[in-house]
């Protein structure tokens, strides 16, 4: 068995500030620390659990946070940004399952920590087929989509309603929970470990019982995204994109990889007018 395994930052105890989000900030080196013990602790489990290798990957920001040197045995890296499908990059039906940690809420949640969907620059709020839509939901059409079963997701407990609405058979993990966009709450990082280890078990006895893990959302996936900038919705809408309003696009779609594809282009899209505003003033 291979197993897949996405890490966010955001969702993972110990993080609480924007101070720890990227290599510029003042605390980014506790969240690494942070990052690299959790991902060493899921890969080793999963591999005692019985699986061959374990692919791990890098999930968060510029996608290069967890320290390689700490990468045990039987345990792949995947690591850098931009790369096709972002935090799913070589996720194909030779996999197993996949596991999501340190994922957290939707963007728009009430007090869910750093709240956002793919890009918090770029977007205001993501929908699918009216679902108001967080990065688990699009990374899981995504990997059912390739065969793969999504048995895990651990993260902020304001993601919980949503997985456990969307699935009945994921196994959902808290991790820590948002007190508000900037402050959350964890308890020590054994007990953290010592819930993972039981989730993981679960899941992994799950699978090996041939349980179906099931995804509600049926395709096709009509995509509605509210921009942050209304420039934004300008250019995006000559991609053919029907316009809802100054700041809404909507578009829909036959595969969930496609819809990927197209939000991530809409990301860096969203970049390339904060540069070009940038540039022009």
């Amino acid at each position: 068995m291979k197993a897949y395994v996405s890490i966010d930052l955001e969702g993972l105890p110990g993080i609480a500030s924007t101070t720890m989000t990227s290599p510029e900030k003042t605390q980014f080196s506790t969240a690494v620390k942070v990052m690299t013990r959790i991902s060493e602790f899921v890969a080793k489990r999963l591999l005692e659990l019985g699986f061959s290798e374990v692919y791990l990957a890098d999930s968060h920001g510029l996608m290069t946070n967890i320290d390689y040197a700490s990468v045990p045995d039987g345990v792949y890296l995947v690591q850098g940004y931009p790369r096709p499908y972002s935090m799913l990059t070589m996720l194909d039906g030779s996999f197993s399952a996949a596991l999501f940690i340190g994922y957290h809420s939707a963007a728009g949640t009430t007090k869910g920590f750093l709240d956002h969907t793919m890009s918090g620059r770029v977007f205001y709020e993501v929908y699918v087929n009216g679902v108001k839509a967080s990065e688990f939901l699009i990374n899981s059409l995504y990997a059912r989509e390739k065969g793969v079963p999504v048995i895990l997701v651990a993260g902020d407990a304001h993601l919980r309603s949503e997985v456990e609405t969307l699935s009945t058979s994921i196994v959902f993990v808290e991790l820590k929970k948002g007190l508000s966009r900037y402050a959350a709450v964890y308890p020590s990082l054994n007990r953290v470990l010592d819930e993972l280890d039981r989730g993981l078990r679960t899941a992994v006895d799950r699978l090996k019982s041939k349980h179906e893990f099931k995804i509600l959302l049926q395709p096709p996936y009509t995509l509605a995204v509210k921009f942050r900038d209304n420039l934004v919705a300008d250019v995006a809408e000559m991609t053919g994109a029907e316009r809802l309003d100054a700041y809404t696009i909507k578009k829909t779609f036959g595969s969930a990889s496609e819809m990927l594809g197209f939000i991530e282009v809409l990301a860096y899209l969203g970049l390339g007018v904060e540069y070009l505003k940038s540039s022009i003033k």
